[in-house]
């Protein structure tokens, strides 16, 4: 099997690293490169984080830095769902010798499509400030990219504020510019979507059962056991004892097979000056615009969606992996 050329832009994050194992654990990618860039933690941690998930899942790809900050403004950090270092205060202990590639994020991610030519797909699952950048130094970027999936933005109500997703909240004008881009092949994952689906009990169980032979067990663990903790400050549905809601793995999915599910297209701008609705992506859904931008999921398999979760899980459990 040809496996498809891709880069993993991120700001892991509990959900980037179930993301990351399936992404890897589906054998579908040849993972060029995994950029960090700030978001769920400051940069330092994210960064970290994302060059100790390569080797805990056994990726052999360049981790590079990318940005610190938003384009223009900065936002609070989600320590309060991530605890302070992002994987909920996993042991993130780097292996001797693992460092970080030379050079930016941004610069990569111009590079790889070039060298690519044209058969790059890149997975962005934080703010997109890494990518946004990419596009103004290189604004012929988008021709290079033969499929770029997000998860960010929300159809209705938000996570971050009334309207806006928390990734396209910490940096919106980065957002504004991916979205104008004329990326050729835009898939936005969006909250709604993302609240579509769930691992159910059963599944839940499964995940604290996995074998300890499993490199994604003693994280899956860690995962429910915060979950577990926080049940009673999060107030939310997606916290109680009968699922396990997550975002990031359902752009995984969408990705690793995109008959997952049911599609429109639509054009969407992200608002950047509103009092109440800075961050909200904004659909034309009544197709007023010229043109249309992105893809948006409208209907989501939920048990597809677990069975390549779990396919992914499992494949950690080879020696190999």
């Amino acid at each position: 099997m040809i496996k498809r050329p891709l880069i993993i832009d991120c700001d892991p994050g509990i959900d980037d690293a179930e993301c990351i194992m399936m992404v890897h654990g589906s054998g579908k990618f040849d993972i060029r490169g995994i950029t960090a860039v700030h978001g769920n933690v400051p940069l330092s941690h994210t960064s970290q984080n994302a060059l100790f998930l390569s080797k805990l899942y056994g990726i052999d790809c360049p981790v590079y830095l990318g940005a610190k900050e938003a384009i223009i403004q900065r936002l609070s950090r989600a320590e309060y769902v991530h605890g302070n270092n992002g994987l909920i205060g996993f042991d993130t202990t780097l292996p001797e010798g693992a460092q970080f590639a030379q050079g930016h994020a941004w610069d990569f991610i111009w590079e790889e499509a070039v060298k690519q030519n044209g058969e790059l797909e890149i997975l962005a699952i934080g703010p997109l400030t890494n990518l946004a950048i990419a596009v103004m130094k290189h604004p012929e970027l988008p021709k290079l990219v033969k499929n770029l999936v997000i998860m960010g933005g929300a159809a209705g109500s938000g996570n971050f504020g009334v309207y806006s997703e928390y990734n396209i909240a910490q940096d919106p004008h980065a957002c504004e510019i991916v979205l104008q881009a004329g990326f050729p092949k835009f898939t936005m994952v969006d909250l709604n979507a993302c609240r579509s689906v769930w691992l159910n009990g059963e599944e839940i169980e499964k995940l604290r059962n996995l074998p300890e032979n499993n490199r994604f067990a003693a994280l899956a663990k860690r995962m429910l056991k915060h979950e577990d903790d926080n049940k009673s400050n999060w107030q939310d549905d997606a916290f109680v004892d009968e699922y396990h809601y997550t975002c990031d793995p359902v752009a995984a999915a969408v990705l690793i097979d995109e008959t997952i599910g049911q599609y429109v297209d639509k054009y969407v701008f992200c608002d950047c000056v509103g009092e109440m609705t800075t961050g909200q992506t904004v659909i034309d859904w009544l197709g007023f615009a010229p043109f249309k931008n992105v893809k948006i999921p409208v209907a989501l398999d939920r048990d597809k969606f677990a069975e390549i979760y779990f396919e992914c899980v499992k494949s950690y459990e080879k020696e190999d992996c």
